[in-house]
């Protein structure tokens, strides 16, 4: 097993995969959840598909407090593991997995996922279809979600526009992302989630890998966009089936994440929607903070106080031209103060998705694997 460590990233120029290399590679993008990826890991190594090398994992560290799992840092086959030095979020990590991957074939795995028994082999057995003829396959694949419980935990949903976010604050929170699941049939859809999803390395080529603009959540919505509008399909094959845990929609959220979600939903109707719907969408917003603001100011709750008022500053910033990205928003999220450090960078019209950024190894740590 390798491990390096990376600050930056490049766009990486199309290699073709090695005859004797992996058919796919599992990318695992970690921050902070060490034991969720160690028990992922184990129970893919165990799989007959990465014994024999038709598969390879590429586990991506965002820079996790505490030591790495020693059963992740003794070397082993199949696996290799990138340390960053910064939490850049989902998107970043996933770039530096694509980069190190050796396939063309990418499955993005949340590390809260459980993978069946079988259902590696059906993901390559539908690479090998893919691979037979390169021209007329997708560019992402979303797989069916299951609960711990057994019940199905929507995976699919439809583009955002202002009226579908509107009447979304109308339905349950754990619903209200996703399409109902008797409406989703497979074949073609919008967009799928993140937490597992197969990616057309060609694509990521094309696009220069994910848009690193967004710290964590509306990524996949983004990649699924651009894969549209390059002509790609997006599929949605519910047979194979993996378990998703602690899916963001059935958490409560915290003050740092009610941030986050925030800035990633202003800074994709930013990016691909109209004007009126980005500014509707901003001063929705900006009003929100400023309500429910005070209804925590009045329950005495002053966390929830600073994520409002940190808040309404990134709706001001995005009205503003000056919004902040990628991993800039988490450092307004964990900000003391909200009303600190937005960039005074203006941006002029539609900012189009920043591409991955420059990458180089750097020696293993003096501390560590």
């Amino acid at each position: 097993m390798m491990v390096e460590r990376v600050r930056r990233f490049q766009v990486p120029e199309a290699r073709p995969r090695a005859d004797c290399g992996p058919l796919l590679t599992v990318i695992i993008v970690n921050y902070n959840g060490w034991s969720d990826v160690l028990r992922l890991v184990e129970g893919l190594a165990a799989t007959t598909e990465v014994a024999t090398g038709v598969c390879e994992i590429v586990v991506v560290d965002n820079s996790s407090q505490g030591p790495i799992p020693v059963e992740l840092a003794l070397p082993r086959p199949g696996l290799r593991l990138i340390v960053r030095d910064d939490n850049g979020g989902f998107a970043v990590g996933v770039n530096a997995g694509w980069r190190a991957a050796r396939s063309r074939w990418l499955l993005v795995l949340n590390p809260d996922v459980e993978v069946p028994e079988g259902a590696l082999a059906q993901v390559v057995a539908r690479v090998e279809r893919y691979e037979a003829d390169p021209d007329t396959a997708p560019g992402v694949i979303g797989f069916g979600l299951r609960n711990p419980d057994g019940s199905r935990q929507p995976s699919v949903g439809t583009f955002p526009s202002l009226s579908r976010t509107v009447r979304e604050q109308l339905i349950p929170r754990s619903r209200r992302k996703y399409q109902p699941g008797w409406r989703i049939r497979p074949g073609s859809v919008a967009w799928v989630t993140g937490a597992c999803m197969l990616v057309n390395s060609r694509l990521l080529d094309v696009l220069g890998g994910m848009d690193e603009d967004f710290f964590l959540y509306h990524e996949e919505v983004a990649l699924c966009r651009s894969a549209h509008g390059l002509g790609w399909r997006v599929d949605y094959d519910p047979s194979v089936e993996v378990v998703h845990l602690r899916p963001l929609q059935n958490r409560a959220i915290s003050p740092k994440m009610r941030v986050i979600t925030r800035h990633s939903k202003l800074l994709y109707f930013r990016k691909y929607l109209s004007g009126w719907e980005f500014l509707g969408l901003s001063w929705i917003i900006s009003v929100e903070a400023v309500v429910r603001g005070a209804w925590s100011r009045m329950w005495r709750r002053a966390e929830d106080v600073r994520a409002w008022q940190t808040i309404g500053e990134v709706a001001r910033a995005f009205r503003a031209g000056r919004e902040p990205r990628g991993r800039n928003v988490l450092r307004l999220a964990d900000a003391p103060d909200g009303r600190r450090g937005i960039s005074p960078t203006v941006r002029a019209g539609k900012p189009k998705p920043r591409r991955a950024r420059a990458a180089r190894p750097l020696e293993p740590r003096k501390d560590g694997p």
